[in-house]
């Protein structure tokens, strides 16, 4: 079981010159500090609290600044994406076929990874929409212009008809990407999940009919803020 009290410490330790309000449910954690509040799972913070203080800190403005224009883009191969983003991404490696990295002086900063083509009838037929399933960048460092410029390089191979994805909630409001020229699509509704207290875990359910059929005391019924799903349809030359 997680203390609240440790939690606490550690952000005091990682992050020592910030103010924070937190509230600690049995599953979530809410965190306000300098006018924002992000939310993140209790089972997030114990396999993966590095990244939530990086994300924390990144919020923040801690990170160290790099300038996209001073980095190279490179296609990478899966093996080398799926390291970087379990350590660096809250969700870690997601299957994609598509995948773009910049570098710096010769080291991986930032990853982006698309899906394959699939036809959409809000497109011409011979256009194709692209989703972007996963951005970040290395923890603790900023890369100005990242995610523009590997989007470019992207467009400039596949020139797809669009390129959707999907923001969490939970997490985010997408303003990075409505800069870019992302606009709303349209929002998912909460994901329903089994959480166990006890264990700090949980899982994904298809329907909350399916929670009706568990007694234990230590699982609840939770749900997500859903997610934001946003399309970008660039100007092709």
């Amino acid at each position: 079981m997680l203390e609240d009290k440790d939690i606490v410490q550690v952000l005091k330790n990682t992050l020592p010159d910030t103010l924070f309000n937190i509230k600690v449910s049995e599953c979530k954690i809410t965190l306000n500090f300098n006018g924002q509040s992000k939310q993140f799972w209790l089972d997030d913070w114990k396999k993966k609290k590095d990244i939530i203080i990086a994300i924390i800190a990144s919020n923040l403005g801690n990170n160290k600044t790099i300038f996209a224009r001073k980095c190279e883009v490179r296609k990478v191969e899966k093996a080398d994406a799926e390291k970087f983003l379990n350590q660096n991404h809250l969700f870690g490696y997601l299957n994609a076929y598509y995948k773009y990295a910049l570098f710096y002086k010769n080291e991986m900063v930032a990853i982006a990874t698309f899906s394959k083509g699939r036809k959409m009838n809000r497109l011409n037929a011979e256009k194709r929409s692209f989703e972007l399933i996963s951005f970040c960048c290395k923890k603790h460092f900023s890369i100005t212009g990242g995610l523009s410029k590997l989007l470019k390089a992207f467009i400039n191979q596949l020139q797809p008809g669009d390129i959707m994805t999907y923001v969490d909630k939970d997490w985010s409001h997408g303003k990075a990407y409505l800069k870019l020229g992302f606009k709303l699509h349209s929002e998912t509704p909460s994901q329903a999940f089994v959480y166990n207290t006890k264990l700090v875990t949980k899982y994904k359910i298809a329907h909350e009919t399916y929670f009706e059929n568990i007694k234990e005391v230590n699982i609840i019924l939770v749900k997500n803020s859903g997610n934001l799903k946003l399309v970008y349809t660039p100007i092709l030359s």
